[in-house]
């Protein structure tokens, strides 16, 4: 742990003083950030995360490939997709297929109940679905999942604040795996270097209502934008404590995202 953080805050000074001095924020830092959970940007993104687990005596790895579409609807909704392909180095006695597309989701619908100029609030439906193309590779149920956000700005700290909250619980599938229900509840903070760097520090929680107990991984991201269109991640987390199944050791993902019609000019 104590490796993780000095390596995030070795990333950190490094890009501060790799930063050009003309390239410095306004009074107010850019609002148009889709590491804040109530900005609502059309855009495709693609990354890939390796998380490494030990359970049981068993240590393994799984790497999830993923192409996310989001969509924009009008001011207030937003759609998404998720398409995940999976692979599980766990060694299984039935040889389950290790490799293969995992449970893709969507959100069925995002709305942006208010907006204020520093502040907003936002609530979804999403539904992950049974579609994992072995047993080792998804929950084996479909899910429903209704989550609320909050974020707030602060302009004269450059930092930005979130919480989200989501509810898991399975509906249907695979009558011989176990039920999934638990809580979720992540901070997220957002720290701006300038309009094109900026640090994200995301703890998040698991309060398992199935197995019992609590779970925290401690995510971290450093995001840097090239371009208007174009942001590049790279995504450092660690397990802190708990035995849920999303609690992994260690976890690094790299990735990038593509604005749609951002920057476009009127003709």
């Amino acid at each position: 742990m104590k490796k993780l953080l000095y390596l995030f805050v070795l990333l950190n000074a490094t890009i501060l003083q790799a930063q050009d001095s003309t390239d410095t924020l306004k009074k107010e830092p850019v609002k148009t950030n889709a590491d804040d959970p109530a900005n609502f940007l059309t855009r495709i993104e693609f990354y890939n995360e390796l998380q490494h687990y030990d359970r049981d005596g068993n240590d393994f790895y799984v790497n999830q490939t993923v192409l996310r579409t989001i969509l924009k609807i009008g001011k207030r909704f937003t759609t998404r997709i998720d398409l995940p392909f999976v692979h599980n180095s766990i060694n299984t006695p039935t040889k389950y297929k290790q490799s293969g597309i995992g449970d893709i989701s969507f959100r069925l619908l995002g709305y942006k109940f208010f907006e204020k100029k520093l502040s907003a609030f936002t609530a979804s439906m999403e539904v992950s679905l049974n579609t994992a193309e072995s047993r080792i590779l998804g929950t084996g149920k479909n899910m429903l999942i209704p989550m609320v956000t909050y974020s707030k700005l602060f302009p004269k700290q450059r930092l930005l604040f979130s919480s989200i909250f989501q509810q898991v619980n399975s509906v249907s599938g695979d009558e011989t795996r176990s039920d999934v229900s638990f809580s979720k509840l992540q901070l997220v903070l957002i720290k701006y270097f300038s309009k094109k760097t900026w640090a994200v520090l995301a703890p998040e929680w698991f309060l398992d209502y199935v197995n019992g107990g609590l779970s925290m991984n401690l995510r971290t991201r450093l995001t840097h934008a090239p371009t208007p269109r174009i942001n590049i991640w790279l995504t450092p987390s660690a397990g802190v404590f708990g035995d849920f199944a999303g609690r992994y050791q260690w976890s690094a993902d790299i990735g990038g995202r593509y604005f749609l019609f951002r920057g476009l000019k009127k003709k």
